[in-house]
């Protein structure tokens, strides 16, 4: 009896060393992960919108009212009701006019699970493109949507109200049509379709100015 309490004291003793250790290495590592994730977050918001002087907070931003607008959204692309708007900034030129928006979009769809994007939108209605925060898509496939610059500028200067993926390559004589990239249907609907969650949030803001 004396030595199975002995066993739990110790059995105690080691996790509350254990969770003291996590505990102290979590405070010292909370602020540099933190710093290198605004860091990371800030670059992104320059790759879409790079003329931008200053980004600043959406007014009255939700998720929870985003979430609704995209789930009443008759996407093109099927089964992005889901997808997950999760902030909004305004980027501002040097006097303080709005360029546009930026949207932080999840979407559940990729081929290797959710995939992040940084879309920027002009006020105009314009995109100006999108920046990967998270993908964990197929080398040399999937993974084209965020190492090759010439797939994702298929959205890019483009003012429609919705995109939709092909496969015959008739993508560059129609603005609202993009060509799949080959042999990542899956991957190349994902994006597409979280970047028309981002254009119905947009013009669902734009239409209550």
């Amino acid at each position: 009896m004396k030595a199975l309490v002995k066993d739990c004291v110790k059995l105690v003793v080691i996790t509350l060393i254990a969770g003291l250790a996590l505990g102290a290495i979590y405070g010292i590592t909370k602020d540099p992960i933190a710093k290198q994730e605004e860091k990371k977050q800030q670059e992104a918001y320059k790759e879409v919108f790079p003329d931008a002087a200053s980004f600043e907070d959406v007014d009255g931003f939700t998720t929870e009212a985003a979430s609704k607008v995209i789930a009443a959204y008759d996407n093109p692309i099927d089964d992005h009701a889901g997808d997950v708007i999760d902030s909004a900034v305004m980027a501002m030129d040097e006097s303080g006019n709005a360029m546009g928006y930026i949207f932080n979009v999840t979407t559940g769809k990729g081929y290797g699970g959710d995939i992040q994007l940084t879309v920027g939108i002009q006020t105009d209605g314009t995109v100006c493109g999108y920046s990967v925060l998270s993908i964990g898509e197929t080398a040399g496939l999937g993974m084209k949507a965020k190492d090759d610059p010439d797939w994702g500028k298929q959205f890019a200067d483009k003012q429609v109200e919705s995109f939709n993926v092909v496969k015959d390559g008739s993508g560059s004589a129609d603005d609202s049509k993009i060509d799949a990239i080959s042999g990542a249907t899956i991957t190349s609907k994902a994006v597409t379709g979280a970047m028309n969650s981002c254009l119905a949030y947009f013009q669902s803001l734009e239409g209550g100015n």
